[in-house]
């Protein structure tokens, strides 16, 4: 005779009911556990993010800048005023009356180009010309928006077809070029700039960039946060003239450096905020 089916009895199920709910809770307790690891290193991750970008963003800006040539303004601990590039270039033509010129072509696909800017100059920017004869940069003003579509010849040897002669881009400017200016003469575009720790509407501080120009109804644009957030006073800046001491001047600078400082969030109330931190010195041109 086989034997009746037999069941499981309460005692069994009581001890597999316990045995799955504490499995259920070990495993919760895990993914719990893994979710605020991955979040706290989120967090982490956006305060080392953000005096990085600090370093690399002004160590790009500020490395080309010439101090003895007038390319810093301002120096103070919490920003910097400067001249930004803009682009660059050389005079393919001058026009009779010295105020005027044309620039090669800009970059293409078939083309390298001897004309390229980050953002094309306008009216007011700042326009600097070597005069080979004296070696240093003469400055001009910009007094209209650089035109498309002027004739570089080929023949000045800075284009190569009909099409790219026909590219060529005019500028005017004042006062007019030196005599002693040539064809060739390369030139930069310049903006008065500036980089600053500011505390934004969200009662955050960001490192903010600030462009200028003249022409503008209200010169200076608003500020706009580049990166960030940091701690309070946690972006500063330092001036060393070449024997290391601190800078008396603009004109002095030969050593700029930037301390970073940011905090992550706190993962749990009552837990302190993870920091970190960079610096980066940047020498400037002599």
């Amino acid at each position: 005779m086989l034997n009746p089916r037999r069941g499981f009895s309460l005692v069994e199920l009581i001890v597999a009911v316990v045995v799955a709910c504490a499995i259920g809770a070990a495993v919760l307790e895990s993914g719990v556990g893994q979710q605020r690891a991955f979040a706290a290193g989120a967090r982490r991750a956006v305060a080392r993010d953000a005096v990085r970008q600090a370093a690399a963003i002004l160590s790009a800006d500020l490395r080309a800048l010439s101090p003895r040539d007038g390319d810093l303004y301002a120096i103070a601990p919490d920003q910097v005023e400067f001249r930004l590039l803009l682009g660059a270039s050389v005079l393919c033509t001058i026009g009779a009356a010295r105020d005027a010129a044309v620039l090669p072509p800009l970059p293409s696909a078939s083309r390298l180009g001897l004309t390229s800017w980050v953002a094309a100059p306008a009216a007011g920017d700042t326009l600097l010309v070597l005069d080979a004869a004296s070696g240093a940069w003469a400055r001009h003003v910009l007094t209209t928006d650089p035109a498309a579509g002027a004739s570089c010849p080929v023949g000045s040897g800075f284009a190569e077809t009909p099409a790219e002669a026909a590219a060529g881009w005019r500028i005017a400017f004042r006062p007019p070029l030196a005599p002693t200016v040539r064809p060739g003469a390369p030139l930069r575009f310049v903006r008065r700039a500036r980089y600053q720790l500011y505390r934004a509407a969200d009662a955050r501080w960001y490192l903010g960039f600030v462009d200028c120009l003249a022409t503008r109804a209200t010169p200076c644009a608003v500020v706009q946060p580049v990166a960030g957030p940091y701690d309070a006073g946690g972006l500063r800046f330092a001036y060393l003239d070449s024997a290391g001491a601190p800078a008396a001047a603009p004109a002095d600078v030969a050593v700029i450096t930037v301390d970073a400082r940011a905090s992550s969030a706190a993962a749990d109330p009552g837990r302190p905020p993870r920091r970190d931190s960079a610096r980066a010195v940047i020498a400037v041109r002599d």
